[in-house]
């Protein structure tokens, strides 16, 4: 076997160094740049929120025979980019609410809602890992009501009725009665109390009572939820008392409660 001496390979070094930038330089570097640009593309892609386009997808996939395929397709919003904390807030309550729209103008049946909202309470439950916490089911256990002061409760007693049907164990009191609620929140476990707010001119003592409702709670991390017609003409309502959240209708109430369930668990889960 012939070896090659030093003075060769100082020779021939240089010619495949030559070799090497051009080869890096008419084949690699393009190829990186390509991909750099596509991927370039793809984080401004990714960047975007959901979209329209992407709530009504969801929503026939949810009112279709397969969970799995709205599974699978949230991961590849996921995948495109949109964080799981948006995806929850841009897209599966839009797509329970989207849902709740279709019901009201009669598209689809209350039993086909129920069912899409029972499936998005799933992906809430299979995103959260509830799987981890113990006696899952009997924590989903709700107070709804109408705001003190209210004369109607209409609203809230279609977010019962919804709240029921995906598996809720719902309580109610037919007039909202401080000394009452925080009386029953004291002495019982509650995930989510929930106010329906008609009128704003009762704000004050739903603000004292919520503040009241947090200390007394027997569940520390207690979720408040409010919504109604006032909630929608001032959004800044749900800061103003103190609350958690909104939602638009009684689909998307459903589906913002079990956020609000799934944080208080994995909170208390994560004290020692």
């Amino acid at each position: 076997m012939n070896t090659a001496s030093p003075n060769t390979i100082e020779e021939i070094a240089p010619v495949y160094e030559a070799l090497l930038a051009d080869v890096i330089t008419r084949s690699v570097l393009p190829a990186l740049l390509a991909n750099n640009q596509l991927r370039g593309q793809k984080s401004v892609y990714g960047s975007l929120h959901p979209r329209d386009a992407d709530i009504r997808q969801l929503s026939a996939l949810i009112l279709g025979p397969d969970n799995s395929d709205a599974i699978e397709f949230i991961y590849s919003l996921r995948d495109r980019g949109v964080s799981l904390d948006d995806l929850h807030i841009e897209l599966l309550e839009p797509t329970a609410r989207y849902l709740g729209e279709l019901w009201d103008v009669d598209q689809v049946d209350f039993i086909a809602v129920t069912l899409g909202v029972n499936r998005l309470q799933r992906i809430v439950h299979h995103f959260a890992q509830l799987d981890q916490v113990h006696a899952y089911d009997e924590k989903r256990r709700a107070l709804i009501m109408s705001a003190p002061g209210e004369d109607h409760n209409f609203g809230s007693q279609i977010v019962q009725k919804f709240m029921t049907a995906a598996g809720w164990s719902v309580f109610t009191l037919n007039v909202a009665d401080g000394e009452k609620v925080i009386d029953l929140v004291s002495r019982e476990w509650f995930a989510v109390v929930g106010f329906s707010i008609g009128r704003s001119t009762h704000l004050d003592p739903l603000c004292h009572l919520i503040g009241s409702i947090r200390k007394s709670s027997s569940n520390p991390r207690i979720g408040v939820m409010v919504g109604g017609p006032s909630v929608v003409e001032q959004p800044d309502l749900v800061q103003r008392l103190g609350a958690d959240g909104t939602a638009a209708n009684a689909v998307s109430a459903v589906v913002l409660a079990k956020k609000l369930l799934a944080e208080s668990l994995l909170v208390n889960r994560s004290q020692p």
